[in-house]
């Protein structure tokens, strides 16, 4: 552990040697009501672009947000399998995962299963860290992963590769903006035979979307996504819950469907902006072969919204921003234990508000965010989510802070699921502040935060009244570090997060939070050869084990190197990467080993 922690604060502090005027090379659309720079926004936020996906030849949106302060991935095995996002110390539920703005997260039981979130045409990833729900609603308690895939300028691109343990890919993507329009999709295949017997991964991601002026007042869009998997789960816990064992034929398949329409109508004051938008997710489980004889699960889920808002221009307070929110969730779920939730709904209606106000004063300049919003729900009542922040910039600095609310509402399972159920329940909710610095000088960036969250109310299993109930409460704060820089033909990012997540009863760091973790990336370019060592760690946490006596554990830490090499060749480009080059074993989640050291050799071709 010593010394990565050495590494990391090293290169973080040698950051600011740099001496250029910092240039914005990404303006976000998540964190506020209004677009904006890295630089002048208030909030914490860390941009993946397509550029990073490609140098990384990274396939899975989760292994990218590894490499994110704050948040820690726990997938159970080998790539395809059940990968849970935890931020800033919030629960798996707690952070809403957004595709071009569209709500994804499981309407059943919360939270968003990564295992089959491709970056096939995904253009760039927004991750903003903190509590949303005033701009949000919802989920976004401890931050939002905005998963984005309109291009931002006319390409075309075909990869191809193979490797070890039967990875087979390919993908085809491309888009073309003009003036007054735009267009694009993609379409990819995977295949991976994974690590064991019944350990492999089937994936096809389709993606596609336009947008166009329709006269000079308003523009009218269509996107959508479907993924469509089938994944084996290798072990089980036997009979006698003694051990794990294999299971040959214990499987899930599936489907993920997104689509909008947004339509934006400009007046002279007003921006007026009205988007729809469907998600529809099935999930198959089955095995003929469990424990105590043939065990399966089937759930159709739903989710649709229309989100209406209006934005003025620019004044002397600002641009400000209010609208409404109407939301139904929607789930059908049976299995073979009984837990039938059939035909049950979930619904709200949101009012919001934000300012997004900035003033030059003197050498630098005041940004400032403040919003609230109101939802109300069918099943629970309403809540009420404030959020303010602030920001002081000038020159090449800038010093923030924020305070927030969050809250998550009861999901549909938590309330109707047969025998657990409990429709009293009413929703989480949390409290949060933060104290941040950046620091951009030309390719040089560094963000230190300070972040302290207390959450309330968690939904529990209470074992008194066997349901679930309102019956946790939890506390976490911590420091996150990110920066990144080139010199000359080297370049290198590093992420470092200390993190103290406790349940407030019992003082005992909650379960899959890692106290110490963070990511190393070093680049090396040479002519047409570039080469990219990804470093990622993950310190000792807790636990929890299917074995008896079950209850908790300490899983180990682990640290795990990649290596990508390129050869680039005008619009080809082939590569190889090296995963787990150490061929480190270890297990992300308890008793669920993680995949192998293999190689992938692939080419691109790319027009841009």
């Amino acid at each position: 552990m010593k010394p990565f922690l050495v590494s990391a604060f090293i290169l973080v502090f040698i950051l600011p040697c740099a001496a250029a005027q910092a240039v914005s090379e990404h303006i976000i659309v998540t964190a506020s009501a209004v677009p904006e720079s890295l630089e002048s926004t208030p909030a914490s936020v860390t941009v993946i672009t397509r550029r990073d996906i490609d140098r990384q030849e990274a396939r899975d949106v989760a292994d990218l947000l590894r490499q994110v302060p704050g948040a820690a991935i726990a997938r159970n095995g080998s790539p395809g399998k059940s990968s849970t996002l935890f931020l800033r110390g919030g629960s798996s539920k707690q952070a809403l995962v957004l595709w071009n703005g569209v709500p994804m997260n499981d309407a059943y039981l919360s939270g968003y299963n990564f295992g089959q979130l491709s970056t096939a045409g995904v253009d760039r990833i927004e991750v903003i860290r903190g509590p949303y729900s005033a701009l949000y609603g919802s989920d976004a308690v401890s931050g939002v992963v905005n998963v984005l895939t309109t291009p931002q300028r006319s390409s075309l691109g075909l990869e191809l590769e193979a490797g070890g343990n039967g990875v087979r890919s390919g993908s085809l993507s491309g888009g073309a903006v003009g003036n007054a329009w735009s267009a694009y999709g993609s379409l990819e295949r995977r295949d991976d035979d994974g690590f064991a017997p019944n350990d492999d991964f089937t994936s096809d991601t389709l993606t596609g979307g336009a947008q166009a002026a329709a006269g000079s007042h308003v523009t009218v869009g269509l996107m959508g996504r479907h993924n469509r998997f089938n994944v084996g789960l290798p072990r089980n816990v036997n009979a006698d819950a003694t051990a794990f064992v294999p299971s040959l034929h214990r499987r899930e398949r599936g489907t993920e469907s997104e689509v909008s329409v947004p339509i934006r109508f400009e007046t002279t004051w007003l921006r007026y902006d009205l988007r729809l938008s469907d998600t529809e997710r099935t999930d198959h489980f089955g095995d003929p072969d469990g424990p105590f004889g043939p065990e399966f699960g089937n759930t159709d889920s739903s989710l649709r919204t229309a989100r209406l808002s209006a934005q003025s221009r620019q004044t002397a307070f600002g641009v400000l921003t209010f609208g409404s929110e109407w939301e139904r969730s929607n789930v059908d779920h049976t299995d073979s234990y009984g837990l039938d939730v059939r035909h049950r709904s979930r619904n709200s209606n949101a009012l919001f508000v934000e300012d997004r106000f900035w003033r030059d004063i003197g050498s630098g300049s005041v940004q400032a965010s403040a919003g609230a919003r109101y939802d109300r729900f069918d099943s629970f009542g309403s809540q009420v989510s404030p959020r303010l922040a602030v920001a002081w910039a000038a020159g090449s600095s800038k010093v923030r802070a924020a305070y927030g609310a969050g809250f998550r509402a009861p999901a549909i399972g938590e309330l109707f699921a047969p025998f657990f159920g409990n429709p009293d329940l009413h929703a989480e909710r949390s409290v949060n502040s933060e104290l941040g610095f950046d620091r951009y000088i030309g390719s040089s960036m560094l963000s230190v935060t300070l972040f302290r969250s207390n959450y309330d109310d968690l939904i529990s299993y209470d074992v008194a009244a066997n349901r679930f109930g309102n019956i946790a409460r939890a506390q976490a704060k911590g420091v996150e570090l990110g920066g990144s820089d080139r010199i000359g033909k080297f370049s290198f990012g590093v992420s470092y997060t200390w993190l103290k997540a406790i349940d407030a009863d019992t003082g005992q760091q909650l379960p899959r939070r890692p106290r110490n973790s963070g990511s190393v990336v070093l680049g090396y370019e040479l002519g047409a050869v570039t080469a990219q060592l990804i470093v990622e760690h993950a310190g000792r946490r807790p636990d929890v084990t299917e074995i008896v006596p079950f209850g908790a554990v300490t899983n180990a830490p682990y640290t795990t190197e990649d290596v990508v090499l390129h050869y680039n060749a005008g619009s080809f480009s082939p590569f190889l990467k090296i995963e787990n080059a150490t061929d480190r074993r270890y297990d992300e989640v308890f008793g669920y080993p993680a995949a192998r050291r293999r190689a992938i050799a692939g080419l691109r071709y790319a027009i841009r």
